[in-house]
C-alpha cells in the first residue's frame, strides 16, 4: 500500500508541475469533425466490404454452377428447339431493370433522410 501511495504522491507531483494550457476555443467543434469524418470513412469502408462480399459470393455461385454443369454432362440444349427462350429473355431483363431501379430509389431516399 505504501508503494502505490508513494506512486500517486510522484504522479500528482508531476501533474501539478506541468504547465497550465487553455484548450482553443474551436476545440470541441474540430473534435466533432473529426469523429463525424471516421465515421463517415467507417461506413464506406463497410458499404466497400459489404460490396465485394455480394460480388464474391456472386461469383462463387456462377462458378459452382458452371462446374456442376460441366461434371454432370448435360446433354447439350439445341436453342432452336425452344421458342419460349426469348419470353425469359425479356422476363430476365424486367427483373434487372426492377433491380436496378430499387437500387436507385434505395439510393436516393437514404440520401434525403440521413441528412436530417
Amino acid at each position: 500500500m505504501n508503494k502505490e501511495e508513494e506512486r500517486e504522491d510522484i504522479l500528482k507531483d508531476l501533474f501539478n508541475r506541468m504547465p497550465r494550457e487553455e484548450v482553443p476555443a474551436d476545440f470541441r467543434q474540430e473534435v466533432m469533425q473529426q469523429i463525424y469524418a471516421e465515421s463517415v470513412r467507417i461506413k464506406k469502408r463497410n458499404e466497400r466490404f459489404g460490396l465485394l462480399s455480394v460480388i464474391a459470393a456472386s461469383l462463387l455461385i456462377l462458378a459452382l454452377a458452371a462446374a456442376s454443369i460441366i461434371y454432370l454432362g448435360l446433354p447439350e440444349i439445341e436453342w432452336t428447339s425452344l421458342p419460349s427462350i426469348p419470353f425469359y429473355l425479356y422476363i430476365g431483363a424486367l427483373a434487372l431493370l426492377l433491380l436496378l431501379g430499387d437500387y436507385k430509389l434505395r439510393e436516393s431516399y437514404k440520401k434525403k433522410h440521413s441528412r436530417l
